[in-house]
């Protein structure tokens, strides 16, 4: 274990943390975005991608499905992809249409976009760090690791220190996602063009898709590479979006 793959583990989760939040006060105080879209966010990250998502996952395993899946990895890219998508694109439809029904702002959609992608980052990527420079640091003690983590020991210790800097980009990729993603529900709840519903699970399943699937055959700069260009090309489609919201929004205050 070396100081560079602890400096690197603990820029990851600095990163974790403080970029949504950072991004957050930005959005309140430049464009008005408000904490509380932000907090449902990161609450319904949780609840509809690791409580109700999973649900999914056990039925879908012990079925015929499951054994295509384990062997194939196409198969797993799409049924992954199409998963998440669904669960965590309805989510947002339920946060829009119900709990924040009385937001009508564009930001609010960036403020919830931010939360659930903070959350995602934090939850996925953060609290393996965390675990990662407990263990490095009991590993540059010289302490004994137990049986159950020797496995993950010899990960850690085997794993370059940049691996874990492309995590960082692997989560900007992620959060430009989400922050997209959840501009187009907006939309599709506050303007009826619902087609943009179903756009925004496909286009989350299909950067599932070209992650799970690119990293089985590429090496790790070209599987970030791909997934940082579908998620640019998903944020300019956003951004055409979320100009439309925006003058809707300044023609409603000239009324």
């Amino acid at each position: 274990m070396t100081a560079g793959k602890m400096i690197g583990m603990a820029v990851v989760l600095l990163f974790t943390a403080a970029a949504p939040l950072g991004l957050m006060a930005w959005l309140h105080k430049k464009r008005g975005g408000r904490w509380l879209s932000f907090l449902i966010g990161a609450l319904f990250f949780p609840v509809f991608a690791m409580m109700l998502e999973p649900l999914l996952h056990i039925v879908a395993l012990k079925s015929p499905l499951g054994a295509v899946m384990q062997n194939n990895i196409w198969v797993l890219g799409l049924y992954g992809g199409l998963a998440a998508g669904l669960f965590e694109e309805t989510g947002r439809l339920v946060a829009f249409k119900m709990v924040l029904r009385n937001e009508e702002a564009p930001v609010t959609a960036l403020s919830y976009g931010l939360g659930h992608g903070g959350m995602e980052a934090f939850l996925l990527v953060g609290m393996a760090m965390v675990n990662n420079l407990l263990l490095g640091m009991l590993l540059m003690g010289g302490g004994e690791i137990p049986p159950e983590l020797a496995e993950a020991a010899d990960t850690l210790t085997t794993t370059p220190a940049v691996m874990f800097l492309w995590s960082v980009l692997e989560r900007v990729s992620a959060m430009t996602v989400h922050a997209a993603n959840s501009v187009l529900v907006f939309a599709a709840v506050r303007t009826g063009k619902w087609l943009l519903f179903p756009a925004a699970i496909l286009l989350h399943a299909g950067m599932n898709f070209v992650a799970v699937v690119s990293a089985a055959f590429l090496p790790t700069a070209a599987v970030e590479g791909l997934v940082l260009a579908f998620a640019l090309l998903t944020a300019i489609l956003a951004a055409k979006v979320y100009r439309g919201l925006v003058l809707q929004a300044d023609a409603r205050e000239e009324l």
